[in-house]
């Protein structure tokens, strides 16, 4: 009997998922970030990063080209 595509799959996720489990050193934590355990198995805290949203960061980028071309314009005309 063979296995269709879908069943393969999910045999080899399974195979995957055993292994991981048996090595869970370099595993991260998705909660506490702290390596060895799954987020499931965590007893921590949740740990939380403080990360700048995508329009921050190019809010900051665009000012910074602004400033850079308003510097450029200004050395221009001083010369």
């Amino acid at each position: 009997m063979t296995l269709g595509p879908y069943n393969r799959h999910q045999s080899d996720r399974k195979k995957q998922a055993a292994l991981a489990a048996a090595f869970p050193q370099g595993i991260r934590c998705q909660k506490c970030l702290e390596f060895g355990h799954w987020s499931y198995e965590c007893k921590g805290k949740r740990k939380i990063l403080v990360r700048p949203s995508r329009t921050q960061v190019l809010k900051k980028n665009l000012k910074a080209k602004e400033e850079a071309h308003c510097r450029q314009v200004l050395f221009i005309n001083i010369l």
